[in-house]
């Protein structure tokens, strides 16, 4: 990843650190700093940095979508209409990249990392002036948008939270900053160390053979990789956020101890989960959820989380996996385990069986296809 090259790394920690000793001047002054216009100036020359054609393709995506914005927001007639055409205009660059690999027809023009993370953004900052009927200025709209910390993955800011410090930053204290450094080394500490050791673990009981307790080891090695890859980044980003005196969202609320699936989506991944569940199926479903509705939601955000990592066959599979666990459990409504009427014993293992069948669905990102269906054959080998 880009994000944690050396170079790029360097600049993000540097502009970081220059940033929070100036603004401890001019607080020691007795004066304010706005963060804002130094914010976008670096995320620009960051991008411009990595890529020339990244820069222009997100300074061009960054106008666009805001003028898809304003559109909803000062229309009169056909509201309801231009805000769904809106919405469809802001992710037409996903599904542009996303059916690349399944026709020649289509160029490879934009440069696109990242951009998954960013649509949500524009079409939550769509959503944001539709039903509040409130105005976004551009300056704002765009610091939103390519804010450094999160630009190429989660966590996924929301309009609303965002701009709650946009123009009143809350920088950090003494103990708070050193709380950011250390989560900012920990971060880097499993994306770095821990993911590589693990993934040379992974090759390692690859080559051992297709067996059942391989294949359980490596269901359990794979949950690892994909915690600590995804978690370490969000440590980075959070860290830096708040450091900036933005604080960015929490990604990943100790999984571990989620007894259901639908307490584990509510721990893991959160921002990502809930802007699926929030933006299309309860917005569908007109808030109506019953247990009928809720099974329906359930199914259709996993099949929707699955394609937005990927478009294929083994991703709707995928998702109808992991959405038959939320779907049972909204049915039958077995979505929570009451932690303190329950034996530990059994607790832990309603823990473990999640942490298990999620680590199967884990594979799937940390094992390449080849290996896949050998690891899946090897559970029925003694």
């Amino acid at each position: 990843m880009w994000f944690l090259q050396i170079d790029t790394l360097g600049l993000i920690l540097l502009f970081t650190l220059v940033y929070c000793l100036t603004n401890h001047i001019l607080r020691l002054r007795g004066r304010s700093f706005r963060t804002t216009p130094f914010l976008l100036v670096f995320d620009l020359l960051l991008l411009l940095y990595v890529s020339w054609r990244l820069a222009l393709f997100y300074m061009g995506y960054t106008i666009v979508s805001y003028l898809l914005v304003l559109w909803v927001r000062r229309a009169a007639r056909w509201r309801r209409a231009v805000f769904v055409a809106a919405s469809v205009l802001a992710v037409l660059p996903f599904f542009y990249a996303r059916l690349q690999p399944f026709t020649a027809t289509l160029p490879p023009i934009l440069v696109l990392i990242g951009f998954s993370y960013n649509m949500l953004k524009a079409v939550d900052a769509i959503f944001y002036v539709y039903y509040t009927d409130r105005s976004i200025k551009f300056l704002a709209y765009a610091n939103f948008l390519l804010f450094f910390p999160v630009i190429t993955a989660g966590p996924i800011f929301r309009y609303r939270d965002f701009i709650k410090y946009y123009d009143s930053p809350r920088p950090p204290d003494a103990a708070a900053g050193t709380g950011c450094i250390k989560r900012i080394i920990r971060g880097l500490f499993k994306k770095l160390v821990l993911v590589a050791w693990l993934q040379q673990a992974l090759a390692f009981l690859l080559n051992q053979g297709a067996h059942c307790w391989v294949s359980i080891l490596l269901t359990f090695l794979s949950y690892a990789v994909l915690y600590l890859d995804l978690s370490g980044y969000s440590d980075i980003a959070i860290g830096v956020g708040t450091l900036l005196g933005i604080p960015t969202p929490e990604n990943f609320k100790s999984p571990l101890q989620a007894a259901t699936f639908t307490q584990f989506w509510r721990k893991w991944h959160v921002t990502l989960s809930d802007w699926i569940r929030e933006h299309i199926f309860v917005v569908v479903s007109g808030r109506r959820l019953n247990r009928y509705v809720g099974a329906l939601v359930g199914m259709g955000t996993m099949i929707v989380m699955s394609l937005w990592h990927e478009f294929s066959v083994l991703s709707v599979v995928d998702g109808i996996y992991m959405g038959s666990f939320l779907a049972y459990e909204n049915l039958f409504q077995k979505t929570t385990v009451n932690k303190r009427k329950t034996p530990k014993s059994i607790y832990f293992l309603h823990c473990a069986a999640v942490t298990f069948f999620f680590g199967i669905n884990a594979m799937i990102h940390t094992i390449d296809a080849a290996h896949l269906y050998a690891v899946l054959g090897g559970f029925f080998r003694l």
